[in-house]
């Protein structure tokens, strides 16, 4: 490999420095501390020989400040708790009687839906859970509030956001952000208020006050690019808000991207590709709006030139002795596990298809290859997806003493490996025939959990149809990455849309419609206990989103034909 391993003597120490300066500043978008630290980190740019830009985006962010929990019944019962991004506010309060609902974490089948909207409505709901679709449930079924009991040991109290929308909405958004309060308590206070709720004779009231801020703000989205030989670009992400400190989430993805900016500038002059990295803002309270700006704004570069993403989202964790890595499925797990292997000694734990979060805005971008680095402990004890699976995630105390310097070393030469073949290699890492193969089987999966009137077998033909195409393509590629790559990419790009997406390239799913074929997943397991209405709408929901598939498989196969074609004139 032409490019030298990163150099720990000089990298680390620079990174340490870029740590220590963020453990200062609580880095939430919008705030006067975020605006600072897109200033420190342009200027250590500078220093290093880059030419940085910052964009400047506007974003609706909504910011928590405030939330509290009592029972008028109970003055003496003292309870800490934190309201969510895109919550709704009530300064005022609101009173209501609670109720436990024991079915949070269930679907909830159609024909007894009316039932379930009936126990709920017009009380302030104690639940399990408190991710957005239920929220939105909750909401549609007049519920006055949520209180989200979290169920990991920690006392600590994170923070998260209930906001629905990916990224920025556009005006028919307005109507699904929540009209409800939603708080959240720890494990210790949840089982005193259960006990309180099940002892008490009859409805016991509640009193929820949250106070957020939301506005439209202009923030700061740094970018650097390090040009190489072809106009073809690799993007290097990571989010540099944070809920306080946030020196795990994400000053350190932050510092690994800054020290893969000063070493790949070094070895400019070698590189075939260039690298383009972006510190997004808005991934915490604008729900990714940085990010999703970025792709709306730069959607034509992105999908001429762009050959992959690789977002950096709190590496460097302490305990976080495990790798595991975030694929989209058109990688070649060889070359995934290859960084791992040179660094560690050993593979990846695993390798798993991305989840729906960590700034994934660019499905309807054209890129080939999305992945990224998690990390996690030997033995995990908390419900925390983040932090590489550290109590601490989204709390006051992401502090600097949660960094191991040593791991934080380690994921930044993995990723050295990665992007020293990606901007070096004439051919990309690619893997059609495996991820068709992977489409094939999580499709048929899903057939297996729809309804029989929901018949997946021409989507299935379809995928089987183009094996044959694809095969002598990716044959001729190995031979000549050059003649064949570009068709190859516009295949699995379309194949990402498929495995990823639900709509078209301009709009965005819902943030919590993620899995495979999302348009389609949402059909499982309902249909035989669905209301004639329901199952009108579910049955139209399938010949679109059937018809959207048969599509992209055309074109792919179409895209196929037309190479072998031109191969043979």
């Amino acid at each position: 490999m032409p490019v030298n391993e990163p150099h720990a003597g000089t990298l680390l120490p620079l990174m340490d420095g870029l740590l220590r300066q963020f453990s200062l500043l609580h880095r939430l978008s919008g705030s006067s501390d975020a605006e600072r630290s897109a200033v420190y980190l342009a200027d250590l740019l500078r220093h290093h020989g880059l030419a940085p830009r910052i964009e400047k985006c506007a974003l609706l962010l909504s910011n928590p400040v405030s939330g509290s929990l009592q029972l008028p019944g109970f003055p003496a019962w003292r309870c800490s708790a934190k309201t969510r991004s895109f919550s709704a506010g009530c300064p005022q309060g609101v009173d209501a009687p609670l109720f436990y609902d024991m079915r949070s974490t269930d679907d909830v089948p159609d024909n007894q839906l009316a039932q379930w909207s009936a126990q709920v409505k017009g009380k302030i709901v104690i639940a399990d859970q408190g991710f957005e679709d239920y929220v939105q449930r909750l909401d549609a079924a007049g519920a006055l509030g949520l209180i989200h009991i979290w169920w990991s040991g920690e006392t600590a109290l994170h923070e998260e956001t209930v906001g629905p929308v990916w990224g920025t909405p556009v005006p028919d958004d307005r109507h699904r952000y929540p009209r409800l309060p939603v708080v959240s308590i720890n494990r210790q206070q949840g089982r005193e208020l259960l006990a309180l709720y099940q002892q008490h004779p009859g409805p016991l009231t509640a009193r929820l006050h949250t106070e957020l801020q939301v506005a439209v703000t202009e923030c700061s989205l740094p970018v650097v690019e390090i040009a190489g030989k072809s106009a073809e670009f690799v993007l290097l992400s990571s989010h540099y808000d944070s809920w306080h400190e946030g020196v795990t989430d994400n000053a350190t993805g932050n510092a690994l991207c800054l020290a893969m900016a000063v070493h790949f500038h070094q070895h400019r002059h070698e590189l075939k590709r260039g690298l383009r990295i972006a510190w997004w803002p808005g991934h915490s309270n604008a729900r990714y709006g940085g990010s999703t700006w970025y792709a709306d704004r730069f959607r034509r570069q992105l999908a001429q030139h762009c050959v992959a993403h690789i977002n950096v989202d709190s590496p460097g964790c302490m305990e976080a002795l495990q790798v595991v890595i975030n694929a989209s499925g058109a990688e070649q797990p060889d070359f995934l596990n290859r960084a791992v292997r040179q660094v560690t000694g050993h593979p990846a734990q695993r390798i798993t298809p991305l989840g729906k979060g960590g700034d994934q805005s660019f499905w309807g971008s054209g890129l080939p290859l999305h992945f990224a680095l998690r990390e996690e402990p030997v033995n995990k004890n908390t419900l925390s997806p983040g932090s590489g699976g550290g109590w601490w995630w989204h709390t006051e105390a992401d502090t600097y003493d949660k960094v191991d310097l040593d791991i934080l070393w380690r994921d930044s030469r993995i990723h050295g490996y990665w992007l020293a073949e990606l901007l070096t290699a004439a051919a990309l890492p690619l893997d059609p025939l495996g991820y068709r193969d992977r489409l094939f089987e999580e499709m048929r999966e899903l057939q297996d959990k729809l309804d029989p009137a929901f018949d997946l077998g021409p989507v299935l033909d379809a995928m089987t149809d183009l094996q044959g195409d694809l095969r002598r393509v990716v044959s001729f590629w190995q031979s000549d990455a050059q003649a064949w790559q570009a068709a190859i990419v516009t295949v699995l790009a379309l194949w990402h849309r498929l495995r990823y997406s639900s709509t078209d390239d301009f709009h965005y799913d819902l943030s919590y419609h993620g899995g495979a074929f999302p348009g389609l997943r949402i059909l499982k397991d309902h249909a035989a206990q669905a209301t004639p209405e329901t199952f009108l709408m579910m049955t139209t929901q399938f010949y679109r989103q059937r018809d959207r598939a048969l599509d992209l498989l055309a074109r792919s196969a179409q895209t196929l034909r037309m190479a072998l074609l031109r191969d043979q004139a």
